[in-house]
């Protein structure tokens, strides 16, 4: 009995397990439809032994998994498959068309075109990715393939790589124009000058960012050396005007009062109200004297310790005497009569009227009594 062919091929369809029962069964209707069973199932092992060998794919492959050429040279056959594919493409069938090519692609060394039309097919299917190898294996082949730059250009754009697109399109247009691509070399052009702006835009917002941060630090630099100057000048007052510390030990002048403190002098105790003390202690050789702190010492040693003797070899000294001199020079008028010291240091006339002008000891020095306590 003769098993028809849509009853094989139903068979076929069952698995192994399942099979077994209808073979069985029907070689006990029949004994000889067993050998009949038994030459399909050979037929068709060859068939697909034959299909491993040629390296044939039936169906399309995954994304990312594209069948490649490894060996074989197989024109004839490549040739035929690819004729298959151009009539799938203009019927609209992708996956059909991708089976094709994939066969043609394995059956012999590819062209930079069949890697192309291949990657076309691709494009329509949306696997843009592998589209973009398949042109780049295309543009290894022949860098001057249009179609593989212009197939490359659109799926770079719909990646959204616009610069990259924009390249791939300008160049396949030099090559080979075509009225599509200028439409979309016109699309990613736009982009690009819109991320171009964009980033211009930024840069000079970066660019203003850090012209204000510069004009900060500078405005800061500058406050920072103002307040510097105007401590420093702070500090020069304070030391020009406290400078002159009081003269310790210098109780009042006898007959005169007290002179009142001088700004910046630390005041002179004792020596307030005395007319005319402001000018001596402005001279400006007075002054600079009563900084001199040897001055100083020599007048308070006069004061605590009244030795004529002691006073005669402080007017002697060079720095001490002249100072000492021009003070009594001024004191002598305000005190009623003070002549001037010849020979080096001339009596104080009487004060109050009084014509003598020597002291007690019959010398020339002033008595104590008459200097000044500052």
């Amino acid at each position: 009995m003769n098993i028809p062919k849509n009853v094989l091929d139903a068979i076929h369809k069952l698995d192994a397990a399942d099979q077994e029962i209808v073979k069985s069964y029907i070689l006990q209707l029949d004994p000889a439809a067993g050998q009949t069973t038994a030459d399909e199932s050979e037929k068709e092992g060859e068939q697909q032994q034959q299909v491993e060998e040629e390296g044939e794919e039936p169906s399309s492959s995954p994304p990312g998994d594209l069948p490649q050429y490894e060996q074989g040279e197989d024109y004839e056959k490549a040739t035929s498959h690819k004729m298959k594919a151009a009539e799938l493409v203009s019927a609209g069938d992708y996956n059909g068309a991708l089976t094709e090519y994939n066969n043609a692609i394995v059956s012999a060394p590819p062209s930079a075109l069949l890697l192309a039309n291949r990657a076309n097919v691709l494009m329509h299917l949306e696997r843009y990715q592998d589209a973009v190898r398949d042109c780049n294996q295309a543009l290894e082949t022949n860098p001057d393939s249009a179609k593989a730059l212009r197939i490359r250009g659109k799926a770079l754009k719909e990646l959204k790589d616009y610069e990259g697109s924009r390249r791939d399109l300008a160049a396949s247009q030099q090559i080979d124009y075509d009225d599509e691509a200028a439409l979309d070399l016109k699309f990613v052009m736009d982009k690009v000058n819109e991320i171009e702006k964009e980033h211009v835009k930024k840069k000079l917002e970066e660019e203003e960012r850090l012209k204000k941060k510069a004009e900060e630090l500078k405005r800061a630099r500058e406050q920072a050396r103002k307040e510097a100057e105007e401590e420093e000048e702070k500090s020069r007052e304070s030391s020009a005007a406290g400078g002159m510390g009081g003269m310790p030990g210098m109780g009042g002048m006898p007959g005169m009062g007290g002179m009142g403190g001088m700004p910046g002098m630390g005041g002179m105790p004792g020596m307030g109200g005395m007319p005319g003390m402001a000018d001596i202690l402005g001279d400006p050789e007075i002054a600079a004297g009563l900084q001199n702190p040897k001055v100083m010492a020599a007048m308070t040693s006069m004061m605590t310790n009244p030795d004529p003797s002691k006073v005669t070899q402080l007017m002697m000294d060079p720095e001490v005497g002249p100072i000492m001199q021009k003070l009594m020079s001024k004191l002598g008028p305000m005190m009623g009569g003070g002549g001037g010291m010849p020979g080096g240091m001339g009596g104080f006339g009487g004060r109050n009227g009084d014509s003598s002008s020597k002291d007690d000891e019959g010398d020339d020095l002033p008595d104590l009594d008459d200097i000044p306590n500052l």
